[in-house]
């Protein structure tokens, strides 16, 4: 899958980033674009290249989700086993984690804090108790050094150290964890303080909004996508083992409780995008898989699932509608409408093209159109260090007419996939356009 799906835009403007490693960016810290440039200095700038590390790092997850599985539940037979068969057939997993994101590196780092976390707590001397609670704080910072979700990890781990668990403060291995977290995560912070705080102050201001009268329809919204995603029988089973855990395991209560009181809150003001709950899926599956002693049912049919899925990506056999067609829509045709793009340039004299969409700019510099430097306009290019400004002359002007008809008098392309039309972009000659150059 991760050698045949073309890439969509969000991958193609991380491995941008890739192209300028820094300490952060302005939707998500670094470690994505760290991942990125690892893979594609062995596999070269391809899809399978973009998305190796996250490949690797998914087997390692595996291994960590399931030592920790067996540690925090050593007497129930199995339950490693059976955390493995629930990960790899849920749909976030098998699907989700094909693209290079960010949720990548985040899962791969929160499983590793979870398997630290484990021999922290269980550990029977106390200085190997220390040496996994640093190990834990490493974890923890390299997860936030992926995405800022996981300092919802750290807000619940810190509540349990501090109430969760009598004397737990006192002993010195959770201090020194959270000392190891925070030196792990500084890259992030001195980042942002040098950029005006301007990554974590897009993220926080999701919070601040607020549109109540839809709450309803975004929390339905919200428990659909996740029992699609977990597919149904997984999901049950899951969610179920958190609630029987409570009293045996707390401290995984502990871990989930600020991110579900954040997405509650949330869903009073906007819609809650369904791979931002995947820094639930480490605690949820283990629970799911101490506590669901019978997972056959689970396993085959969100297996099915899964195959499924992997059948259409790959073959496209239904002749599915863009909207439905969600990797058609996203990854399918990009190459073509690039060459369409060069040709059209090459009539009009052009040798710039310039957009609007940062995604748009991003996925069609991946694609390198012969001929043309892909200029972008959107603002956030700015915190990219080193990419050029520049004001072009003469200039194929691109925009998404997804949301409604082109102008009269500009000329239309469309992307297409086997023949069949996924998305119709208007394209006309300006001048004096400015912008940064991102290929």
């Amino acid at each position: 899958m991760a050698a045949k799906m073309p890439l969509v835009p969000d991958e193609a403007y991380y491995w941008l980033w890739s192209r300028h490693v820094q300490g952060g960016y302005l939707d998500h810290p670094f470690m994505v674009a760290v991942w990125i440039r690892l893979g594609t200095a062995l596999w070269g700038d391809t899809p399978f290249g973009v998305r190796f590390c996250g490949l690797v790092g998914f087997v390692l997850a595996n291994i960590w989700l399931f030592l920790s599985t067996k540690r925090f539940f050593p007497l129930h037979e199995g339950a490693g086993l059976r955390a493995i068969l629930l990960l790899n057939v849920t749909l976030m997993a098998s699907i989700g984690l094909v693209p290079a994101t960010p949720d990548s590196p985040l899962f791969v780092f929160l499983c590793l804090a979870l398997w630290a976390l484990s021999g922290a707590l269980y550990s029977r001397s106390g200085y190997a108790a220390c040496g996994w609670w640093v190990l834990c704080g490493i974890s923890l910072g390299l997860a936030a050094d992926s995405k800022y979700t996981a300092l919802l990890w750290g807000i619940g781990l810190a509540g349990f150290v501090l109430f969760g668990r009598r004397g737990l403060w006192r002993t010195v291995g959770p201090w020194l964890g959270g000392c190891c977290a925070t030196l792990t995560v500084l890259p992030t912070l001195i980042w942002n303080d040098h950029h005006g705080w301007a990554g974590l102050l897009k993220q926080g201001g999701r919070a601040s909004q607020w549109h109540p009268e839809r709450a309803g329809q975004f929390l339905g919204e919200l428990v659909a996508g996740q029992l699609a995603l977990l597919t149904p029988w997984v999901a049950v089973l899951c969610v179920a083992g958190l609630w029987r855990a409570r009293r045996e395991k707390p401290v995984l209560l502990w871990l989930s409780i600020p991110a579900i009181v954040l997405f509650l809150v949330n869903v009073t003001g906007e819609r809650i995008q369904p791979n931002w709950v995947w820094i639930l899926y480490p605690v949820l599956i283990l629970a799911g898989a101490a506590y669901g002693r019978r997972v056959r049912g689970a396993v085959m049919t969100g297996g099915l699932c899964t195959a499924l899925v992997y059948v259409q990506c790959l073959t496209g056999g239904l002749p599915l509608s863009s909207h439905l067609n969600v990797v058609a829509r996203l990854g399918a045709g990009w190459d073509g409408l690039a060459k369409a793009l060069a040709e059209e340039a090459g009539k009009a004299g052009a040798t710039y093209l310039v957009t609007d969409d940062y995604a748009l700019a991003a996925i069609l510099a991946f694609q390198k159109p012969v001929g043309l430097i892909v200029v972008g306009r959107d603002s956030r290019w700015g915190y990219l260090d080193g990419l050029p400004q520049k004001t072009v002359g003469t200039a194929l002007y691109l925009k998404d007419e997804h949301y409604g008809p082109a102008a009269a008098g500009v000329g239309t392309l469309w992307r297409m996939d086997r023949g069949r039309p996924v998305r119709l972009y208007s394209l006309e000659v300006r001048h004096n356009l400015s912008g940064w150059v991102v290929q």
